[in-house]
């Protein structure tokens, strides 16, 4: 499997305003705070190319990335609480759902789920929203470090009854192979 050299290339204010040269795309999408920001560093070897924090609603934009010049990765804002006011969050909502529903380049959705709380009802609903609109996703349950092997398991198991699951973690890198791989297979 090649490897991923992902780099930034901006913040866009809407589906708009994104490239319109039909590179394939993959979107992370995910409960604010849920460590989409983590989960790209990790898969870009470690290497710090997208901004964390650990208060939610930092993401504010559609954060485009470039990886290896071949596809994009698209960085949605969060879903669910966030220190923001509610416009904005009632605006990056509006750019989800156009962004999901007409995006013609985007081949995949790596839907990122706290291990730790699985099947809240925001991410049912996205995972309902992804099966109606017939978009091809992978459940990456994150944060798995943090749990015990029994706990994972059930987690897991909770997980899978929305979708296909790979249990991920950006400290020990454990799924990161796998994840890769499949979203090397989406942009195919």
């Amino acid at each position: 499997m090649a490897s991923m050299k992902i780099e930034f290339l901006k913040s866009c204010p809407g589906p708009a305003t994104l490239p319109r040269d039909r590179l394939p795309e993959v979107s992370f999408a995910g409960r604010s705070n849920v460590g989409k920001s983590s989960l790209i560093n990790r898969i870009n070897g470690g290497h710090s190319v997208a901004r964390t924090s650990s208060r939610p609603g930092c993401t504010q934009y559609l954060n485009l990335y470039s990886v290896s010049g071949i596809f994009y990765i698209v960085d949605l804002p969060g879903y669910g609480f966030a220190r923001a006011p509610r416009k904005n969050r009632t605006e990056w909502t509006g750019w989800i759902a156009s962004y999901l529903m007409d995006r013609v380049p985007l081949r995949g959705v790596v839907l990122l789920i706290d291990a730790r709380h699985p099947c809240l009802p925001n991410d049912i609903e996205m995972v309902d929203f992804l099966k109606e609109r017939g978009r091809p996703y992978i459940i990456a349950l994150t944060k798995s470090d943090k749990l015990k092997r029994g706990k994972l398991a059930s987690a897991v198991g909770k997980a899978q009854d929305m979708g296909p699951v790979i249990p991920v973690s950006s400290i020990t890198g454990n799924g990161i192979r796998e994840l890769k791989k499949w979203i090397f297979q989406a942009v195919e």
